[in-house]
């Protein structure tokens, strides 16, 4: 199989959801993990592809970000697996992780690929595409290849004037592609004061044009620490916060979804 072959992956993946932010510094990659651990919560087999090349965060997030992966005899390479989820990412290839990949745009969308052809997923009922920011070449190039099982995205980001415009050129290009909205995550949306139960909007207000709003996720001290920790995972399935329990109900949405399909 080629590296621009992903038929057999395609065929072992019943849905793929890609999540988008127009810019980074968003938590994209905090909300594409809290997806994918929550549908393993509820049974179903997920494969998580970390597809930013100069800024890999999942292996980090999932507390593996020291674990290696390995390529066998026949150049194909087993993810690891974490309670019903693979998780994919170049970074765990890397012997050095603070090297940085200093790549052009065509060698870094066949790393991609190559990547998702040579990894043995096994099937799988979800793969969540953590993709780079932006809509560039490594987007264009995912969604191209991985289209005939892409049921939709989710685009992540936070509230206020400043990132509406980028927003909408990601829902542009979704449009372009031909690729379904599933909802925007806004992440960072509000602090509650645990004092006075006040609620705070620091970055300002959610714009009333986005009206397939699926999440609104707080700043909350606690994520934070767990996120920097690699214990989201653990958090996810033990901690009874509003918090995590947001993060939860994205799953419970796009399970809805599909099955109102």
């Amino acid at each position: 199989m080629s590296f621009t072959d992903l038929s057999n992956l395609i065929a072992d993946i019943n849905r793929i959801i890609i999540v988008m932010s127009g810019k980074g510094g968003v938590g994209k990659s905090l909300i594409a993990s809290s997806l994918a651990v929550g549908l393993a919560m509820k049974g179903y087999s997920v494969a998580i592809l970390d597809a930013d090349i100069h800024g890999p965060s999942i292996p980090w997030i999932m507390g593996i970000e020291n674990r290696h992966i390995y390529i066998d005899n026949d150049g194909y390479i087993t993810p690891i697996e974490l309670e019903n989820i693979a998780v994919i990412s170049i970074e765990l290839l890397l012997s050095n992780k603070d090297m940085p990949l200093i790549w052009r745009g065509p060698l870094k969308t066949r790393a991609i690929l190559e990547l998702l052809s040579k990894t043995r997923v096994g099937k799988r009922d979800y793969l969540i595409v953590d993709m780079p920011p932006g809509t560039g070449d490594e987007p264009l190039t995912i969604a191209q290849h991985l289209r005939s099982r892409i049921i939709g995205a989710i685009l992540v980001a936070i509230p206020g004037d400043l990132v509406k415009h980028i927003l909408t050129k990601a829902e542009i290009f979704l449009r372009e592609l031909n690729i379904p909205l599933l909802g925007i995550v806004v992440n960072m949306a509000y602090f509650k004061c645990p004092v006075c139960n006040t609620t705070h909007r620091l970055f300002g207000t959610v714009n009333i044009e986005y009206k397939n709003i699926i999440a609104e996720i707080p700043i909350d001290p606690m994520l934070a620490q767990v996120v920097s920790s690699g214990k989201l995972l653990n958090y996810l399935r033990e901690n009874s916060s509003d918090t995590a329990r947001l993060l939860l109900e994205m799953s419970d949405t796009i399970i809805n979804m599909n099955a109102n399909k």
